[in-house]
């Protein structure tokens, strides 16, 4: 469900509980070349890549450092595709910024300031990953939008019961109320296809993420279950290039909430820790090294995390203290910290 509405001193802080400070990220997420944090007035911050209107500005040079997007205000929640972004509002509209069909009307539009999604309200919950976003309304009404009129795997194949939405550049997740899971989307994510990803079986999960190959669920036991493909060891085991349909139990323990990146996946433990593993070409899994695959790794440096975002080259987390880090890939400045160096350990957000 969506957070509270942010109120003048402070709000609840979405990946921890405690009250967060206005001037103090609550949620963080991180998309292809750019990321953006959710303050605890609700206002929102973009920084990194916006040459495709990233930063909710219209355009421009690459942000080094965290810069407000304007028009958005009294925001509950942020979802980031590739090349735009979205904030859920307190009235439980939707706007969105950047470039791609981000209105909902089926128009692209480029490098747009927000805007607001046509036929999208009530809205509880939302994700969003390459071309595609969607959004879960009130009574667990999912729709979609982003993709263009002609391609498959839009439509949802789930109309009820939803309490949770994961998005992929060519499928979706749905985490339903009796802790079952099922997708949607093209080639393996299809119900028609064999093998299929779209019914993984599971009946346990209370949280469910998604890269653009695999997905995976955290169980009520504390554990990642994790199916699709496997190539950079995303699945948490050791890389392979079958495609495995039935979950695979990830070598990783006591997790407090997971998320997803293009290629790898990261862990936050019960202790404020966190593992990450996958693919790691750009040093994305702030383990101090760049790797094809690697398996699950204690990220150093980080305690007391309580929210971590993970996008295609680079990854971010927050504490309990509302100081960000960032690290991996960062050509366009996508780490917040004022320069475009690569990190291959967590770095500090400049605000």
């Amino acid at each position: 469900t969506a957070t509270a509405r942010p109120d003048a001193t402070t709000s609840p802080d979405k990946g921890g509980g405690a009250a967060v400070a206005p001037d103090k990220p609550k949620q963080i997420e991180c998309g292809d070349l750019y990321t953006c944090a959710l303050m605890g007035d609700g206002t929102v911050r973009c920084w990194g890549r916006d040459r495709d209107g990233q930063i909710g500005d219209g355009g421009g040079a690459d942000k080094v450092k965290p810069t407000p997007v304007k028009g958005v205000a009294s925001a509950e929640q942020i979802a980031l595709a590739a090349q735009f972004g979205c904030a859920v509002l307190s009235d439980k509209s939707v706007k969105c910024w950047g470039t791609g069909r981000l209105v909902g009307d089926g128009r692209s539009l480029s490098a747009s300031v927000p805007t607001t999604v046509s036929g999208v309200a009530q809205v509880e919950q939302m994700n969003a990953s390459g071309l595609l976003a969607c959004a879960l309304q009130s009574g667990g009404k999912p729709t979609c939008w982003g993709l263009s009129p002609g391609e498959k795997g839009l439509a949802p194949t789930v109309s009820s019961g939803i309490v949770e939405l994961a998005v992929a550049s060519t499928h979706a997740c749905a985490r339903l109320e009796s802790g079952a899971v099922k997708c949607w989307g093209s080639g393996e994510w299809s119900e028609s296809s064999k093998p299929t990803f779209a019914n993984p079986g599971i009946t346990d999960a209370v949280q469910i993420v998604t890269g653009d190959a695999f997905a995976c669920a955290l169980t009520k036991a504390g554990a990642a279950k994790c199916w699709g493909y496997n190539e950079s060891g995303q699945l948490g085991a050791p890389a392979d290039f079958d495609p495995h349909p039935a979950p695979v139990v990830a070598k990783v323990q006591n997790i407090e909430k997971l998320s997803a990146g293009e290629g790898g996946a990261c862990a936050i433990h019960k202790d404020g820790t966190v593992t990450c593993w996958g693919s790691n070409v750009e040093g994305e899994l702030g383990v101090g090294r760049q790797s094809p695959t690697e398996p699950p790794t204690k990220v150093p440096g980080l305690s007391q995390i309580t929210d971590v975002c993970f996008a295609s080259l680079h990854s971010c987390a927050k504490n309990q203290a509302g100081e960000m880090f960032c690290w991996g890939g960062n050509a366009s400045g996508q780490l917040g910290d004022g320069t475009k160096e690569r990190r291959l350990s967590p770095t500090k957000v400049v605000w």
